[in-house]
């Protein structure tokens, strides 16, 4: 069925509902996971600079999506998934770049499948912070599946 699913993880529990169905379908389908964050540093400016840890925006949204990726590959593997690469993305310019970002590198590596988490947001909280999932799929040609979280987070 898939050979290669591309898991976007941001550490959320929306993604990591979804991690957990990229992985049973992997378990499945014997398919490679490659869990994929794309790391914006436009969204740690909003820290003061004396709140970093790090020297730049980019070196903390780095870090902080390295730690996503370690903790999604330790999931896919209590999972029981053992072919589960990372890749870390940076976009710089919104959500409409980041899904691109995803979008793409997806369609390089040749995969069949993206599998991402939604917070299921509507009305207000829909206009206001935007669907990464909605943009993804206006981007994407590949099938997508989208995992509704099972509780607002936000709540």
């Amino acid at each position: 069925m898939y050979k290669h699913l591309v898991v976007a993880v941001d550490g959320s529990m929306s993604s990591l509902n979804a991690l957990q169905h990229a992985a049973s379908l992997a378990l499945q389908s014997n398919s490679e996971l490659t869990l994929v964050n794309v790391a914006n540093p436009t969204e740690y400016m909003t820290l003061a600079p004396e709140f970093l840890q790090h020297e730049s925006y980019e070196e903390a949204a780095i870090a902080n999506s390295n730690q996503v990726l370690q903790e999604a590959v330790a999931a896919a593997k209590a999972a029981g998934v053992t072919n589960v690469k990372t890749h870390l993305l940076i976009a710089v310019k919104g959500a409409k770049d980041m899904a691109q970002e995803l979008v793409n590198y997806a369609d390089q590596q040749g995969a069949d499948l993206i599998v991402m988490g939604t917070h299921g947001r509507g009305g207000l909280m829909h206009l206001l912070m935007g669907s990464f999932a909605e943009t993804v799929m206006r981007q994407s040609h590949l099938p997508l599946l989208v995992i509704r979280s099972q509780t607002d987070e936000f709540e």
